[in-house]
């Protein structure tokens, strides 16, 4: 990361607040995606550490994790869906899982997270803090614009978990970050389908509710991921359009 030209470590959200209209900064929970970001301007850290945003509490549906809980704290934790502990544990090596906060994977929308994937597949919601008050976004709206993360700072997500959850990935090897990887959701009223590793963020199916094996297939089709080193654009769509397929398969 750039050079750190002041470090700030504020006591209440409204102090946070304040620190965060600051040009260059840039606030941390564990700090593991500044610190792996390349080298640029200096930047001033505001650490969120102290606001006691890291309680994960059930809700009637699913699980509300405050944005500064440690992928491990949400991987060890009951009241969190199973789908979307397992997607915590392979997010991450353990020494990373310890510091990695769900506010920063959220913040850093990489393509490839089959846990935003998972996050996506469960109707999280993201709480965002403002100078004027509080806003509620849908994981994929904020995704899509993160214009909307600018001179805020993530609270806390909400997730569903009701209904079945199935992930199909393909990766180098089992533990290897998935290429491409998809996650359904059956839940009372329809099937949530989501992508990773298959455009610049991971993504939820347009139309968000999918009814059947063929519909997701026929959604991947049209995608038209990137390419990189570990797979072509044509191979990362013909991987879409296989793990949309088993994902949705399992679910219904």
């Amino acid at each position: 990361m750039g050079t750190v030209s002041a470090y700030w470590r504020p006591a209440t959200l409204d102090g946070a607040l304040a620190l965060v209209h600051r040009r260059a900064a840039v606030p941390i929970g564990g700090g593991t995606k500044v610190n792996a970001a390349p080298s640029g301007d200096p930047v001033e850290i505001v650490d969120l550490q102290a606001l006691g945003l890291d309680r994960i509490e059930p809700t009637p549906t699913g699980a509300s994790v405050g944005a500064t809980a440690t992928l491990q704290q949400i991987a060890d934790e009951m009241v969190v869906p199973a789908a979307v502990r397992e997607a915590a544990r392979r997010e991450a090596p353990s020494t990373l899982r310890a510091a990695a906060t769900i506010g920063g994977c959220v913040a850093t929308g990489h393509w490839e997270s089959e846990f935003l994937a998972t996050l996506l597949a469960c109707d999280a919601m993201v709480t965002l803090a403002q100078s004027h008050g509080v806003q509620e976004l849908p994981l994929d709206v904020l995704l899509g614009d993160h214009r909307s993360l600018r001179d805020t700072i993530i609270t806390r997500v909400c997730i569903a978990g009701d209904g079945i959850i199935a992930a199909a990935r393909t990766g180098r090897t089992p533990a290897d970050r998935p290429i491409v990887c998809a996650v359904a959701r059956g839940a009372a009223d329809g099937v949530r389908l989501a992508l990773s590793g298959v455009a610049a963020r991971p993504v939820l199916s347009r139309t968000a509710l999918i009814r059947s094996r063929a519909e997701a297939a026929a959604w991947a089709e049209r995608l038209d991921p990137p390419g990189d080193f570990r797979g072509s654009s044509a191979y990362r769509r013909a991987l879409a359009v296989t793990l949309a397929r088993r994902a949705v398969e399992a679910v219904t």
